[in-house]
């Protein structure tokens, strides 16, 4: 019963890992995109959700993923 338990919370441990590890990457792959933009001549718009998702996906040049709007809206 006890080894089941630990079974049980090491799995939910791992996919903890994983869901940040996935979390890190989307941070890493937006910083990319931003570094891209010249700050001194062009504005990001971090008030409006849907003009920074367009800025990054043209940047991205495709849709962005899901976890990267998911990380818009977090940072907005």
């Amino acid at each position: 019963m006890i080894l089941e338990k630990l079974l049980i919370i090491e799995l939910e441990a791992t996919k903890a890992i994983a869901d940040k590890q996935k979390e890190i990457n989307t941070i890493n792959a937006v910083k990319e995109l931003l570094n891209q933009i010249d700050f001194s001549s062009e504005v990001v718009p971090l008030g409006n959700n849907e003009k920074l998702k367009n800025l990054l996906s043209a940047l991205k040049g495709k849709q962005l993923s899901e976890s990267e709007i998911q990380l818009i809206k977090k940072i907005q």
